[in-house]
């Protein structure tokens, strides 16, 4: 899943968690937080994308961040940690971890990541891909557009109001743009071709 996706859907997932929004938010940033850094440091450098993927992703530095992540071993460790800590907050931060770990395993080819490091180096490899046409990227990307509306659709309509802190209008232009953005995104990839 993109990454807008995971925040979305674990908004709504974990939605009823009034006033760890902002845990839930970062939970799902996270995961993706060292390929974005990654991504952008080595534009600034004027790396071509396609080395970026290719090289640069498959160092063992950046895979060994990437997995660690996304591991289901370490967020679970870390909502032990949390619920030791009588921290609800991280709690609901590592659950997050969790939700994106697990929403990626099956959305992932090639790219898989080794969901159960350090305790393993497997990799499950799925018969589809969020972005890949050759693995039904197709249909996995449009199913996440409408998952994402619709997901989009009930934070607005039964979330937002209670999220006193959050203009209603702010929520609108966030969830508009997320939306806005799979639409292009899909397009780009998937129709123009």
């Amino acid at each position: 899943m993109h990454t807008p996706g995971h925040v979305v859907l674990n908004l709504a997932l974990l939605g009823s968690v009034v006033g760890h929004e902002s845990a839930v938010i970062a939970g799902a940033v996270l995961p993706d937080l060292p390929i974005v850094v990654l991504y952008l440091r080595e534009r600034l450098r004027g790396t071509p994308p396609e080395t970026i993927w290719s090289v640069c992703y498959q160092r063992r530095f950046w895979l060994a961040v990437i997995h660690g992540a996304h591991s289901v071993p370490l967020s679970l460790l870390g909502m032990g940690i949390a619920w030791l800590a009588h921290s609800p907050t991280l709690i609901y931060f590592f659950l997050s971890v969790l939700f994106h770990a697990l929403c990626d395993l099956p959305l992932h080819v090639h790219d898989a990541h080794r969901h159960f490091f350090p305790i393993s180096s497997y990799r499950f490899i799925s018969p589809w891909s969020y972005w890949d046409a050759r693995y039904h990227g197709r249909t996995v990307a449009l199913l996440e557009l409408l998952l994402v509306l619709l997901c989009s659709l009930y934070l607005y309509l039964v979330m937002a109001p209670r999220w006193t802190a959050t203009p209603k209008l702010l929520v609108l232009a966030l969830l508009g743009a997320t939306n806005l953005w799979y639409a292009q995104n899909y397009h780009r990839s998937f129709l123009r071709r």
